[in-house]
């Protein structure tokens, strides 16, 4: 079962600013709305699976890297 938590929602920005993207430009990339993606960043929203997918995809990076628990020292945020 995967438990969506805020540090998803911020991850979701880390891998965004590490790609060196807007949010305008991963919102079209992907095809995500961009007032529903800065919701989620902010953790105002929470992403459906189907985003989450969506997401990854657009940051080349895996569903794992999204929604996995880091230790606490390899926290990003």
């Amino acid at each position: 079962m995967i438990i969506i938590t805020e540090s998803v929602c911020g991850r979701i920005a880390y891998f965004r600013q590490k790609r060196q993207l807007t949010q305008i430009e991963l919102a079209s990339n992907v095809g995500i709305n961009l007032k529903r993606l800065i919701e989620i960043e902010a953790g105002l929203r929470i992403p459906r699976i189907n985003e989450l997918v969506q997401l990854a995809t657009g940051l080349s990076i895996s569903i794992d890297e999204l929604v996995k628990e880091l230790p606490r020292s390899e926290h990003l945020l």
